[in-house]
């Protein structure tokens, strides 16, 4: 793989869900905002790039996703993580944050039957992300599990009170949440109070380029199940490529 990929594409394989892209004035502002974090991205062998563009998480297409990640954590890949779906991601996550659980917690905790907890508990087992201890399940490896940063964008020209919508929905699974607009008026002082009560940051583009005008708080990840996809999906896809560089 190289320092930085993209995915934009529906990607089966993958198990990716992408929205297509509507060409404006905001999909331009994407792109544009995509070349420049891959101009200033600064790559090591631990730190690497993946961009996913309007990628779908439960029903909701945040703008841009990126996500950085270390290579190592994908050496030892195992391919039955392909098999790997939504249901099974929610029961990792709770043996997760359980910090180790019964399969009988699991199914009154979660409200799932006892069939589909010990299906999933096995296809977990056999993609090596859990372990059996003192007759509990927990996860075999945390760093399985997690990348270095995802950060989503939300991108609008103008209306502000939809991009805080998205931009509170890519917190729930996003250790960064921002907005992305361009500068053709300042942008009102009650979104901005807004936006830093709720940890939002904000991209501006302006005529000398991108800059940050507030930045975001940050979350531990995973945050939900649904960080865990994008550690799933890159490793699927570095998988593919046939190597972990």
């Amino acid at each position: 793989m190289n320092d930085i990929f993209e995915i934009s594409e529906s990607n089966k394989k993958l198990g990716i869900i992408t929205r297509r892209n509507t060409n404006g004035e905001e999909f331009e502002l994407v792109k544009k905002f995509i070349d420049y974090r891959k101009e200033i991205f600064k790559p090591t062998s631990t730190k690497k790039l993946a961009i996913f563009i309007e990628p779908k998480i439960n029903l909701s297409y945040p703008d841009i996703v990126f996500v950085e990640y270390n290579p190592n954590n994908y050496e030892q890949w195992n391919k039955s993580r392909f098999k790997i779906g939504s249901a099974d991601l929610k029961i990792l996550y709770h043996i997760y944050v359980s910090n180790g659980i019964d399969a009988t917690n699991i199914v009154t905790q979660l409200g799932y039957n006892w069939k589909d907890v010990m299906l999933s508990v096995e296809k977990l087992y056999d993609s090596d992300l859990i372990i059996r201890k003192s007759q509990k399940w927990c996860v075999k490896n945390k760093k399985s599990l997690t990348v270095k940063k995802i950060e989503a964008v939300e991108a609008k020209i103008s209306k502000w009170d939809e991009v805080f919508q998205q931009a509170i929905i890519n917190r729930n699974f996003a250790s960064e949440s921002y907005a992305l607009s361009k500068r053709t008026i300042n942008p009102p002082k009650n979104a901005l109070d807004r936006f830093n009560d709720f940890g939002i940051g904000l991209y501006i583009q302006n005529n000398d380029g991108f800059k940050m005008m507030q930045e975001a708080k940050k979350t531990l990840i995973p945050v939900s199940f649904n960080s865990i996809y994008f550690n799933e999906w890159i490793g699927r896809a570095i998988s593919l490529a046939g190597r972990a560089v």
